[in-house]
C-alpha cells in the first residue's frame, strides 16, 4: 500500500500525445461524441485490466503508437498498474469534448475521466479517445492520478 500511495502521489503518465492536457480543460460540448466515445472505452480499459498491454498500444490510435514506444509503454503501464491490485469500482465522473485542440493532430477528441477504487487506492483514470476517419473512437492517452479528499 505504501508503494502504490508513493507512485500515485504524482500524476502516472503512461501515455500521452502532447496536447491531451489541454485538452481535458477544453470547454467544448458534444454531447453525441461523447456517448460514442463512452461506450467505445470499455473494450479499451479491459485490457489495461487484464494487462495486455501489447494488445493496447497495438490496437490504438496511430498517434498513440508513434508517441510511445511498446517498450516503454508496456513497462510504465505495469509499473502503475501493479501496484492498484484489484479492481473493486470504476465510474465515469466527467467527459469533455474538443475539436482541433491545441497540440493534437486536427481531429475529434474526447477525454474520459473515472473515479476508481482498487484494493490498493482511490484514482482518477483519463482515458483519451480520437475520432479515427472510420468513425471508431481509438484511445491516444491514459493517465492516472490518485484521488484526493475522498
Amino acid at each position: 500500500m505504501k508503494r502504490v500511495r508513493q507512485w500515485l502521489r504524482r500524476p502516472a503518465l503512461l501515455a500521452s500525445a502532447a496536447g491531451m492536457g489541454t485538452l481535458a480543460a477544453c470547454a467544448e460540448h458534444d454531447p453525441a461524441a461523447e456517448q460514442a466515445a463512452r461506450e467505445a472505452a470499455p473494450p479499451w480499459l479491459a485490457m489495461l485490466d487484464a494487462g495486455d498491454f501489447q494488445r493496447f498500444r497495438d490496437a490504438a490510435a496511430p498517434w498513440f503508437r508513434e508517441q510511445v514506444s511498446a517498450a516503454e509503454w508496456a513497462e510504465r503501464a505495469a509499473e502503475t498498474r501493479a501496484p492498484l491490485g484489484a479492481l473493486a469500482a470504476r465510474v465515469v465522473s466527467k467527459t469533455t469534448f474538443a475539436a482541433n485542440p491545441w497540440g493534437a493532430p486536427d481531429g475529434r477528441y474526447v477525454v474520459i475521466v473515472y473515479a476508481s477504487d482498487w484494493a490498493g487506492g482511490k484514482i482518477h483514470e483519463q482515458l483519451a479517445m480520437q475520432q479515427q476517419p472510420s468513425g471508431d473512437w481509438l484511445p491516444v492517452g491514459y493517465f492516472a492520478r490518485q484521488r484526493r479528499g475522498d
